[in-house]
């Protein structure tokens, strides 16, 4: 009875081990995924322009952005390019201040993307749209050819710069009269595909179509052209290419395959093939412990200071507590915030109001409260408990 079960064991494990052994030499797939990453040698990727980039900018720093935009270090230098492509873009109302206000100071800034959202998106008050070739009675297959152009007589040509129609088909379909708009390229419609945007000292330049910038293009003559004309509006200074905002999908297709795909990963895999195979043949046996809960720690700070302030209410010293509530309060923005407590009142108001998520107005409120608080020798008890309130419905509303 134990040889028969055996040798169904055996023949599993084989047949495990012929599985895997397929995998690891299946030909893989081309994968075409919009990466638009640095390091992806995939056809929409960015590498070849990555590498590229170093020509076109003579003797300038190439460094790569790996953090949001109010973590980016060296805010005080705006003489920068920035370089994002993605397939969509799209930054919160504090990231879209920071950028535009590195604009407004001498930065350079150039985005291609299909697609725009978020608050960036309507501070530019801009909109694309994805016009379909076959939506339009036309077919793919008859001609699959559309051309983009510059508006700029030094780079245009004659016949413009053919591509495939589904990497051209997106265009600028809303731009704010309001704003200092150049359109420097359309497609063969004469629909808008890339402008510029005047700001202060320096310029925005918005691209619809972000695939144009990727290694299938990129890699012949005339894609490489066009690349290099599109990218000669920015000037000749150190360029800062963003790989923080990309969507990137590394682990696409099989789960199976990318796992062999991997070294460390086969590795990984084969033993533990071989641990399972051991365990079927030596009928092995293992008894789990039972794995106790841990409870995550909780941020204690703002129960602490409750009950720092119920002891001071106990002895009567209003002024104390008060005190204490306040000195707290700005501890929390200090730690959770990751403010500057002694910056300008005005602009600290601002600041906190976009981290926490609460409204201007509220957090102005509060301010007057703590300094009509700090400016009296005495307070009472009822000045006590409105001081409490608004510093516990500014806990309650914060969003960190």
């Amino acid at each position: 009875m134990f040889t028969k079960e055996r040798t169904y064991y055996y023949l599993l494990g084989l047949l495990i081990v012929i599985f895997v052994v397929f995998q690891i030499f299946k030909p893989k797939p081309l994968d075409w995924t919009e990466s638009f990453s640095a390091d992806s040698k995939i056809p929409y990727g960015g590498y070849l322009l990555h590498e590229y980039l170093p020509s076109l900018f003579t003797d300038q720093e190439l460094t790569q952005n790996q953090a949001p935009l109010f973590n980016y270090g060296d805010t005080l230098n705006p003489q920068k390019n920035w370089i994002f492509i993605n397939k969509s873009f799209g930054l919160d109302q504090f990231e879209t201040d920071i950028l535009l206000s590195q604009i407004q100071q001498g930065a350079h800034v150039f985005i291609a993307a299909r697609t725009f959202q978020n608050t960036f998106k309507d501070s530019l008050n801009i909109g694309t749209t994805l016009k379909n070739p076959l939506l339009g009675g036309g077919s793919i297959l008859d001609d699959d050819t559309a051309r983009v152009h510059f508006t700029n007589p030094a780079l245009k040509t004659q016949a413009g710069y053919p591509y495939y129609q589904s990497t051209t088909q997106t265009y600028f379909s809303g731009i704010d009269s309001a704003k200092t708009v150049a359109v420097l390229g359309t497609n063969d419609e004469g629909e808008t595909n890339f402008l510029r945007i005047k700001m202060g000292e320096g310029n925005l330049y918005l691209h619809s179509n972000p695939t144009l910038f990727t290694n299938y293009f990129v890699r012949d003559e005339n894609g490489i052209g066009y690349v290099s004309k599109a990218l000669s509006y920015l000037p000749d200074q150190p360029v800062i290419w963003d790989e923080y905002y990309k969507d990137v999908n590394r682990t696409g297709g099989s789960v199976v395959r990318y796992v062999v795909s991997e070294e460390n990963l086969r590795r990984a895999w084969v033993l533990g093939i071989v641990g399972l195979l051991l365990f079927m043949i030596f009928r092995a046996k293992r008894k789990q412990r039972v794995i106790p809960e841990i409870t995550p720690p909780q941020n204690s700070s703002i129960e602490f200071a409750k009950t720092i302030g119920d002891l001071y209410m106990e002895k009567g010293d209003h002024k104390l507590m008060a005190k204490k509530k306040i000195r707290f309060f700005f501890e929390y923005v200090r730690t959770n915030l990751g403010l500057d407590t002694d910056e300008e009142t005005k602009q600290l108001t601002k600041d906190i109001s976009n981290r926490s998520g609460i409204e201007h107005s509220e957090i102005e409120a509060l301010f007057d409260i703590i300094e009509l608080t700090s400016d009296k020798e005495d307070i009472s008890a009822k000045e006590l408990k409105l001081l409490t309130d608004r510093i516990d419905r500014f806990y309650n509303q914060s969003q960190r």
